[in-house]
């Protein structure tokens, strides 16, 4: 089973991904206007995305995760920074539903999830931070602090392997770093990327 965290696309639009059936999209920045469109595919028939919903709020550079059967997006940015957090279920289309709030506003997070709990790590709030919150992916709420980055970061991204989370790169940084998304606890220090980056996606497979 394919396990990722958030697919990015475009360094403005979050996405979902479980291995499944349904690719999905959402949230965004279109020539100036920031938008809450949730879009999706059939992975295995090459077509044009189809409308899914909307989110609760439009923004750009939410993180997503999911458990393969929820879809959740954290954070974002519409002129301010936000903590929203919206969840869809994939199988079905419609309009996404508020879950809770991230501990910190922010957006440019990464996301990744082990099935279970979804973790945002990173972000720019102005600055940059190197928090991380977690959920429970099946069980509304708000987020709970889950540790700290090794360095503060925006604009990075994150994979699993539906144990362990990496989160690699942000704000031109090579840094590679990793937790155990079942365990609330700060980073360890992975490794480095071959190049520094931000903005880059993370996916994860066999």
């Amino acid at each position: 089973m394919l396990v990722s965290g958030a697919l990015s696309l475009t360094p403005s639009a979050g996405g979902i991904d479980w291995g499944g059936s349904r690719g999905v999209w959402a949230a965004g920045h279109n020539g100036g206007t920031w938008v809450n469109d949730i879009s999706y595919v059939a992975i295995n028939t090459p077509s044009n995305s189809t409308d899914f919903g909307n989110l609760t709020q439009s923004r750009s550079m939410p993180g997503g995760c999911s458990d393969g059967t929820y879809g959740v997006f954290g954070s974002g940015h519409n002129g301010s920074q936000q903590t929203t957090i919206d969840y869809i279920t994939i199988s079905t289309t419609g309009n996404a539903l508020d879950f809770g709030d991230l501990t910190v506003a922010r957006s440019s997070v990464g996301a990744c999830s082990d099935g279970t709990y979804g973790v945002f790590g990173g972000g720019s709030v102005g600055g940059v931070v190197n928090v991380m919150d977690y959920i429970t992916i099946q069980t509304t709420g708000d987020a709970t602090d889950f540790g700290d980055l090794t360095q503060s970061r925006a604009s990075g991204d994150a994979c699993s392997n539906g144990t362990r989370g990496v989160f690699g790169g942000g704000d031109h940084l090579d840094t590679l770093d990793y937790v155990t998304i079942a365990t609330t606890s700060n980073a360890t220090d992975f490794g480095d990327l071959t190049v520094a980056r931000d903005s880059a996606g993370g996916l994860s497979g066999d």
